[in-house]
């Protein structure tokens, strides 16, 4: 399928994008980067996930943000991408004339962002988010002792170091019990906490959830410290649980998956259920 370069404007910086233009296609998909990389991804995942949606009819633009990759200006924090996206969004649909509905696609912070910025936009009909990024003290420890703690210390080759002396025993403990403090102690200064809660990205991210009418995908990784934290967010925090049932927001799982889904096999498990959401706008 065809790619070109092609650079648009966002507060007065000039950004740099690739298109992966298809003809006849009513429905696409806008790509936001976040984190420290650029339009390629991590591992090459945003380039085969855009070459994997073209083959199948859907066109795709993934773009870098000001201050990355081949973008001008200073680096924006990912809170901050507001006017990026809608550029992104305008410079689109002005190449693929055809198309009416778009869904925003994003990893980590970049999911993020796009979950703060999608309300604002009546165009997207969708959001494809792989591993949000939201952060929460109690959340991060909870998943640290359930998913990173319980995995170390029932894996053989640990021990077998600690009995050659080549592990340091009181270290890992000294960890394991700082991190078990902060779970223990998550109700304490819960005041506190929920006023520096208010108007940061969390609550930013919860209120683009609560305000956005289209679609949302979570696609989330089994091996990602990233993921258990934000799943025990969803889970186990009242307002957010009662805010996913009432949105019915969709979520698929792939337990063998890192953070940015580095396989071939991850990458395209990515790409075959992103397809099947963005496609079903067609019908």
């Amino acid at each position: 399928m065809p790619e070109h370069a092609v650079c648009f404007t966002s507060q007065g910086q000039q950004l740099a994008a690739i298109l992966h233009s298809v003809d006849h296609s009513s429905v696409g998909v806008v790509i936001v980067v976040g984190g420290p990389q650029y339009r390629v991804g991590s591992h090459r995942q945003f380039v085969h996930l855009a070459r994997a949606l073209a083959n199948q009819g859907v066109p795709v633009l993934r773009f870098d943000v000001t201050g990355m990759g081949d973008s001008s200006g200073d680096k924006k924090a990912f809170d901050n991408l507001d006017a990026d996206i809608a550029a992104a969004v305008d410079c689109f649909l002005q190449h693929c004339t055809g198309v009416e509905k778009v869904v925003l696609w994003g990893l980590c912070d970049g999911a993020s962002a796009a979950l703060i910025y999608a309300h604002r936009d009546p165009r997207l009909v969708g959001l494809v988010l792989l591993n949000p990024w939201l952060e929460n003290r109690q959340a991060k420890a909870k998943a640290q002792v359930s998913h990173y703690y319980t995995r170390r210390f029932l894996d053989p080759s640990l021990w077998h170091k600690l009995i050659r002396g080549k592990g340091n025993v009181m270290g890992s403990v000294w960890e394991f019990v700082c991190t078990l403090w902060q779970v223990l102690s998550a109700n304490r200064g819960a005041t506190k906490i929920k006023e520096s809660y208010e108007n940061c990205y969390q609550q930013r991210m919860f209120d683009g959830l609560k305000k956005y009418p289209g679609r949302v995908l979570f696609v989330l990784s089994g091996n990602d410290l990233t993921a258990k934290t934000f799943s025990l967010q969803l889970t186990q925090d009242t307002a957010w649980a009662q805010l996913v049932k009432e949105r019915s927001v969709s979520q698929v799982y792939l337990e063998t998956a890192d953070h940015t889904f580095s396989t071939r096999q991850a990458k395209d498990w990515v790409a075959r259920q992103t397809e099947t959401f963005v496609t079903s706008f067609r019908e």
